[in-house]
Order: C-alpha cells, then sequence, then structure tokens
C-alpha cells in the first residue's frame, strides 16, 4: 500500500552506476534523498518490493547461525547493532542476492547508522511521496504544517470506526504534504514506535496502523486541513484472538505477575468479570491467567484492547499531547461504553500518573497491573494491565495538565526515595 510507483527514468545499469556512486558521498540531505529516491526506482524496476525485508531478515539468520545456540535470541535492533553483528553487515556479501544489495546495505549504514533505521526513513519517504502524487493527481497546493506554539488551542478527538475509509485530508509534524487519515497515522506510528523507540519489528505490520478502529487528536491550525497530534487503536472483545496482550511475547514466563487481593477485589467489582473470581482464575502462568480471566468476562461489549498509541507533535510539547491524548481517550472509551482496556505500558510518566491516582482512590482501582517484564537493555519496565475508563476518565477530569505532572514529580520522588530506604 505504501510502495510509490514512480516511473523510472533511468536504465537499470545507470541506476545501479547512481546507487553505487553514493557510497563514497557525504550524507547529506541532498545525498539522502537521492539514494531514496533510486533505490524507491530500483525496486520498482526489479521487482524487489521487500528489498529491506530481504537484506534484514538475511542479516538476521546469518547473525543467529553465527551465535551460540545457547544465548538469548534480542530484537531486531539489538540483534543487528551487536558487535557479532559489526563483523557481519556491510562486509559479508549476500548469496543468492544482487550484488547490489551489499552497497544499499554500506550507503545505509553511512547515511543512516544502520540498515534498520534507514529501512524506517525510507517508509517515511514513500509515505510522503505518496501524499506529495495524490496532492499533485488533485491539483491542491502543499500545506506546511503550523509551528504549534503559534496556533490556536483547539483540539478535537473522535472514534473512527475504519480510518482506511476516512477520505479527509490531515497534516504531521513529519511531511509537508496533507495525507489521508490511514497514511498520517501510519507515518506518526513510524515516528513514534520505530524511528523513537527501535521497535523495528513493527515495520512487518506497518498496515495493522493503516485500518480499524482509532481514536484520534488532531488541532485545528488554520485552513481546511487538521494537523493530527495522537492516535489509538481500538480493538474490541471480538477481536481478541488479535490482541497484542496474548501474542506468545506477552506469555512467556520472563513476565511476573503483580496479583493482589485490592486488585482481584477490582475486578469482581467491576461488573464486567465474574464474581468470586478467585475461584476461576489460575495463577500458575501468565498465559494461564489471562485466559481464564479472559473467560470470566460477562459484559464482553464493554472491553477492548488499546495499543500503539503514538504522540506526534514538537518536543517541547509531547508532554502535554501525551495527557491530553490520555485524557480524551479515556473519557471518549466511557463514553462509548468500553469500560475495560487492557493496555501495555511502559512508559514511566502514565505509570506514575495511574498509580497516583490508585493510592486516592478507595475499594476501588483506576488501573490493575497484572503483570510486569524488565526491558531488556533498558531501566524501563514494561506491564501488561486494565484501566477502567469510568474512574480513570473522573480523575483526568479532577487533575489538570498542571496537576498531573505534580502527581508524576511526586511518584518519581517516592520511588527514588524507596529505592535509597
Amino acid at each position: 500500500m505504501y510502495d510509490i510507483n514512480i516511473t523510472p527514468s533511468y536504465t537499470q545499469i545507470t541506476l545501479q552506476q547512481k546507487i553505487t556512486s553514493l557510497s563514497a558521498a557525504q550524507p547529506t540531505e541532498n545525498n539522502k534523498r537521492a539514494f531514496m529516491r533510486y533505490v524507491n526506482e530500483y525496486m520498482y524496476e526489479n521487482h524487489y518490493f521487500d528489498l529491506f525485508e530481504k537484506i534484514v531478515s538475511y542479516r538476521v539468520n546469518e547473525i543467529h547461525q553465527a551465535q551460540d545456540p545457547d544465548a538469548p535470541r534480542g530484537n531486531l535492533y539489538t540483534t543487528l547493532t551487536s558487535p557479532l553483528a559489526e563483523s557481519i553487515i556491510g562486509i559479508r556479501p549476500f548469496k543468492d542476492h544482487p550484488s547490489l544489495f551489499l552497497y544499499i546495505e554500506r550507503i545505509a549504514m553511512a547515511f543512516y547508522g544502520d540498515i534498520l533505521m534507514c529501512w524506517a526513513e525510507f517508509k517515511a519517504f514513500q509515505i510522503s511521496e505518496q501524499a506529495r502524487v495524490n496532492l499533485q493527481a488533485h491539483h491542491e497546493e502543499r500545506q506546511v504544517p503550523a509551528e504549534m506554539e503559534n496556533v490556536s488551542e483547539m483540539y478535537r478527538y473522535e472514534v473512527v470506526e475504519d480510518i482506511r475509509n476516512d477520505e479527509r485530508l490531515f497534516l504531521t509534524s513529519h511531511s509537508p504534504y496533507p495525507m489521508t487519515l490511514s497514511l498520517a497515522n501510519v507515518l506518526i506510528n513510524l515516528e513514534t514506535f520505530v524511528k523513537q523507540q527501535h521497535w523495528y519489528e513493527m515495520l512487518y505490520y506497518l498496515d495493522i496502523s493503516a485500518s480499524g478502529e482509532h481514536f484520534i487528536l488532531y488541532q485545528d491550525v488554520g485552513g481546511n486541513t487538521p494537523l493530527l497530534l495522537s492516535s489509538a487503536l481500538i480493538q474490541r472483545y471480538d477481536q481478541h484472538d488479535n490482541w497484542l496482550t496474548f501474542d506468545p511475547f506477552f506469555q512467556t514466563d520472563n513476565w511476573t505477575l503483580t496479583l493482589s487481593n485490592e486488585k482481584i477485589h477490582t475486578l469482581e467489582k467491576s461488573g464486567v468479570f465474574s464474581n468470586r473470581l478467585k475461584n476461576k482464575i489460575n495463577t500458575k502462568s501468565v498465559e494461564k491467567f489471562d485466559y481464564s480471566l479472559l473467560r470470566t468476562v460477562t459484559q464482553k461489549q464493554a472491553v477492548c484492547e488499546i495499543i500503539r498509541m503514538a504522540i506526534s507533535g514538537p518536543r517541547e510539547k509531547l508532554n502535554h499531547v501525551l495527557y491530553l491524548t490520555l485524557k480524551y481517550l479515556t473519557m471518549k472509551l466511557a463514553d462509548i461504553g468500553l469500560e475495560v482496556a487492557y493496555t501495555i505500558v511502559e512508559q514511566p510518566s502514565i505509570l506514575g500518573f495511574y498509580q497516583s491516582v490508585n493510592n486516592d482512590s478507595n475499594n476501588i482501582l483506576p488501573y490493575v497491573s497484572i503483570c510486569k517484564q524488565q526491558v531488556a537493555g533498558t531501566a524501563l519496565t514494561t506491564y501488561q494491565g486494565i484501566v477502567f475508563t469510568g474512574p480513570m476518565s473522573q480523575a483526568f477530569e479532577e487533575n489538570s495538565f498542571r496537576d498531573y505532572n505534580k502527581r508524576i514529580v511526586s511518584m518519581r520522588k517516592l520511588a527514588r526515595a524507596s529505592a535509597n530506604a
């Protein structure tokens, strides 16, 4: 969907020469753009639409074969930036693939640091190019996103049943061209999860962000095209076979259950799960607990999973956009009857606010963490949990942005004091 069919203007030999000539070039913006154009044309001329997938998969297999079989397998980023990877990538030729692949890999490393970031930048280039071509086809004027500090505070939010069918155009902070909601959402997902958080596995599954039910937050910036600030994918109970919560990665022994009597009491009192829950759940493992809890759901229409919450905008505004997204998303879910939202969260600020609200709650917890895992190579801990949107939306309505930040700071101080005790 995101491959741009630009009519080639060079022969195959000329394209190869142009690509290989960049291996000695400096990583200027002009050279980067030229590289993207040439690679895109080469892909279309030779039907290598999965060129980057082929390069990455080949290198991952090569690295795994060279590893100790008992060594832990990391994610794409840790695998392809490891010391072992440095002795292979850009050095060893590709068997059964064109020799040009090695040049593309070397240029990717020189221009972008590694092949994964280059792949992400290439996807963003294709999306922006598609928006540009669509704009020219409709004879519309190019629009540049306004500086957020110079625009009105006119924020709007809604739930779109399927963003693939939405024909409105949106601006983003990552492209000068307005584009359909579907494309804009994929682009901010690329920026938020792939380029910023190095979640490169998502590059194989970008199409998930191009369709389906989404919450969106956007801002009027003058003219007819609003600025998309954030989004989140809503997957209802009848889609639970596709929930990230039940992905094998989130069911392993690396995750530790964080249950308590208070949490189980909250689940029982919600009215969404069965009574006498203790007798119906299996706590022998995260997997057994997750599936046993799901079987106790009595109000299926009230349950969903929220994933891929992408936040976009200037760095100095991101914390405010995050607050607005959490607030309006929670309020909107409660408003449309989605009382229980399964979530996977690792951002300390979100977790700090949730914990602070829990500390002030009597009887019913607005947030219940089910299990946690330390993120390899970082100081972050990821939590799988449940947000009860009714009480949590009330908490957001009672806490301004300043209050939200105060709660987060307070929880950080408590955490440091506890660690030093």
